[in-house]
């Protein structure tokens, strides 16, 4: 997940020679109110500050008495000396310049960061899916810090990859930024453009780096699930300690929220698993049928497929429990390996499976039961019933029940029958 800052703060320098000697670092303003004087009457050079545009931090720069500079930013003011090596009080008022601006972005920081922690963790806690997590931290990690972008990878351990979540409704073929997966990333760090070219010793972030402005990116892990960057565009950008320590602990809540979805996530998929085959339970099947049902109704072709081993009883009676939970297993494997993407495979209870088939045919559900039966290659046999929606079909209960009656009719006839 990627945000981008809206808009570059700028620094302009405006230079201006007041009408008298300011004596004692006293602001123009002040003077020219004694004298009887407007501030308007200062003679202005390189721009006059109405002409900064909205958003822009304006340092107003006086000439000043005994080789000194009045440097004037927002509501602060500072003496810049000259010196005798250096008489260009331009050059050294820029950085008196970007040292208070440096301190007045902190200070806002500052004040801004309980109020904007406190929504950050709202969002964390109404967060409902991993995505939603990664999403929060890359946006309010922009937000509070600053920076050009702010970028959430998501480790692929298994790839090697660092890799951008899918957003909401997006489409898979949507390129995501992807990276390849270094140590470095195990903790917070600074890496520069240099650094990502060929032979830097970071040319894994190169793609971080496609944007030729950028000139520098800082990480930090969210535990070994990923990790957040930040990229800049100005050189001069320093990440201060207090940005580290409010990284780290956007990052330590974003960590904990994973937990939680994860978590909520795994109780969720236990109330609708089957433990033993991994298959949807009672619960899941009930779910996915009221979905289902409701496409039936307004036409869409609906199938539903009973399924039974044979001889189960008996392998549980005379080579045991275990024997008998791999025959359910294997053929829970098989159903997982032949099935649709869409088909919605159950075990119903002991011995029985379901198998749901939105949008298929009878000859549809007889084709994946003879699939079946050859995966299973006489290993396991199974018996089949299958049921197809109609009018006559007042509710989901009754779809299933006639495709149990079809089992046990076809089990009535023979060995591995279909009906």
């Amino acid at each position: 997940m990627m945000v981008r800052r809206a808009d570059d703060r700028r620094l302009r320098l405006v230079l201006a020679r007041p009408t008298g000697w300011i004596s004692g670092g006293e602001l123009p303003a002040r003077r020219a109110a004694r004298r009887n004087t407007p501030p308007e009457a200062m003679e202005m050079r390189d721009g006059l500050p109405e002409q900064c545009q909205r958003g822009e931090s304006l340092v107003l720069l006086l000439d000043g008495p005994d080789g000194e500079g009045v440097l004037v930013t927002g509501a602060v003011a500072g003496t810049v000396p000259q010196g005798s090596e250096s008489p260009d009080l331009m050059d050294r008022a820029a950085v008196g310049a970007s040292v208070f601006l440096r301190e007045k972005l902190r200070t806002e920081k500052r004040q801004r960061l309980p109020d904007q922690l406190i929504v950050y963790f709202e969002e964390l806690n109404e967060a409902e899916s991993e995505d939603a997590v990664w999403r929060a931290l890359a946006t309010h990690a922009l937000r509070i810090v600053g920076a050009h972008t702010a970028l959430a990878l998501v480790r692929d351990a298994a790839r090697g990859l660092l890799r951008a979540p899918a957003g909401i409704g997006a489409d898979p073929r949507e390129y995501r930024p992807c990276i390849l997966w270094d140590d470095r990333f195990l903790t917070p760090g600074l890496i520069l453009s240099e650094d990502a070219r060929r032979g830097g010793g970071a040319e894994c972030v190169a793609p971080l780096f496609g944007d030729p402005s950028t000139a520098l990116l800082a990480h930090v892990p969210v535990a070994a699930d990923g990790a957040l960057v930040l990229t800049e565009r100005r050189e001069e950008r320093i990440f201060e300690p207090e940005d580290w320590d409010v990284l780290r602990a956007l990052a330590l809540q974003a960590e904990m929220a994973l937990r939680r979805v994860r978590l909520i996530d795994s109780v969720r998929s236990l109330s609708l698993t089957d433990p033993l085959t991994g298959l949807g339970n009672r619960r899941h099947m009930e779910v996915v049928m009221a979905h289902a049902w409701s496409a039936a109704r307004r036409g869409e072709p609906l199938v539903v497929m009973a399924l039974d081993l044979d001889g189960f009883k008996e392998v549980n009676d005379t080579r045991g429990h275990e024997a008998g939970d791999q025959m359910l297993c294997a053929v829970a494997a098989a159903l997982r390996a032949e099935a649709r993407g869409s088909d919605v495979l159950v075990r119903h209870g002991g011995d029985e499976f379901l198998v749901i088939l939105p949008g298929s045919t009878m000859e549809g559900a007889h084709a994946l039961a003879e699939r079946l039966r050859r995966r299973l290659d006489g290993a396991v046999g199974i018996s089949a019933g299958i049921a197809m929606y109609g009018p006559e079909h007042e509710t989901p209960e009754c779809l299933i029940r006639e495709a149990d009656r079809r089992l046990y009719e076809a089990k009535a006839r023979g060995r591995s029958p279909i009906a």
